[in-house]
């Protein structure tokens, strides 16, 4: 009996350093887990850090533009400065006040040229190409149409020839014929030799040449 009550102190002991030393590998566990943690943060901010400078060094030859821009500033400064120089050197833009200032005559040799062009020829006077007359006896009116101009056959057509051609008589130089005809307002046109030809002595209206019996 003595035996058993010396071995059972020592199980209990053994058993509270059992649970001390489970308790012990938990917390160890535990603090293990919040270093990798912190790790990983801390590894995740120096990256973002490093690489942001990375990237930054890496653009900064960008702003180079920059540098070509100043530099051509100076190369136009001296080309507007220097005005003697403008000749010499084979820029476009100095160029172009040359090319204008010859381009300025241009205009005044197109007006020498429209001067010297011959006016287009225009009738010397107007002559009377249609002659009406009135006969009391009759409501018709006696017309006579007349053709001023070189022709081999001359004609008038119009509504109150029945759109036939009445063919006029050369007297002289110059061709004509008489019809009796009603008062109102006619379109009629000339045929000279085949060719629909307009009186240039009377009004035109939808490519007809107008006349008026009162």
């Amino acid at each position: 009996m003595a035996d058993e009550e010396k071995n059972t102190p020592d199980v209990a002991e053994f058993e509270a350093k059992l649970s001390a030393q489970t308790g012990n590998k938990d917390l160890w566990l535990f603090l293990i887990i919040v270093d990798v943690i912190f790790l990983c943060v801390f590894g995740f901010f120096l990256y973002k850090n490093l690489s942001a400078r990375l990237f930054s060094s890496v653009e900064k030859p960008v702003p180079a533009v920059s540098d070509v821009a100043e530099t051509s500033a100076p190369i136009t400064q001296e080309v507007t400065v220097t005005e003697e120089t403008v000749t010499v050197t084979p820029s476009a833009t100095p160029a172009q006040p040359a090319a204008s200032v010859e381009a300025k005559p241009q205009p005044e040799v197109k007006e020498q040229q429209v001067a010297e062009q011959p006016a287009p020829a225009q009738p010397a006077e107007k002559k009377d190409s249609v002659i009406v007359k009135t006969n009391p006896k009759s409501k018709y009116r006696q017309v006579t149409f007349r053709y001023f101009g070189e022709a081999d056959s001359v004609s008038v057509v119009s509504g109150f020839t029945m759109s036939k051609p009445r063919a006029l008589k050369k007297k002289g130089n110059v061709w004509e014929v008489t019809l009796g005809i009603a008062p109102g307002t006619y379109k009629f046109l000339y045929i000279v030799d085949g060719k629909q030809t307009l009186d240039p002595y009377s009004k035109e209206e939808d490519g007809r040449s107008v006349l008026i019996v009162k």
